[in-house]
């Protein structure tokens, strides 16, 4: 793979993905308790979210290297999460609290790279 400068805001998203799936890993019942859920996680709980910062630090490291897919996949994949926090928070699965961290570390990447999009068009 060709490395490409990587853009600032690239490099936020990137970190902020790696922390969040970090956090997921290391320290899954801590991550979940910050979150707002309180009740002990499953095994299935775990798995999802260990599957969640698979996936996310995935397209962090591939973008932070300069991966063009990987950083333009950063915008879908968060306004699919961003779907998904809201409707289970609806369905009654999640409480607010948590869907209300989730949302804003996404919605910090969401902005990051709209403005980064933004950027490039100037």
């Amino acid at each position: 793979m060709t490395r490409r400068k990587v853009e600032p805001q690239t490099k936020a998203m990137a970190g902020i993905g790696m922390s969040v799936a970090v956090a997921a890993v290391v320290a899954p019942r801590t991550f979940l308790r910050t979150f707002g859920i309180a009740e002990p996680p499953t095994g299935a709980t775990l798995l999802g979210w260990r599957l969640f910062a698979a996936r996310t630090a995935t397209l962090s490291v591939l973008a932070a290297r300069g991966s063009r897919t990987a950083r333009d996949s950063f915008l879908p994949v968060q306004l699919m999460d961003q779907a998904a926090w809201w409707w289970g928070h609806s369905r009654g699965e999640l409480p607010l609290r948590t869907v209300a961290m989730a949302a804003s570390a996404s919605g910090a990447i969401i902005a990051l790279d709209v403005s980064r999009r933004l950027s490039e068009r100037h």
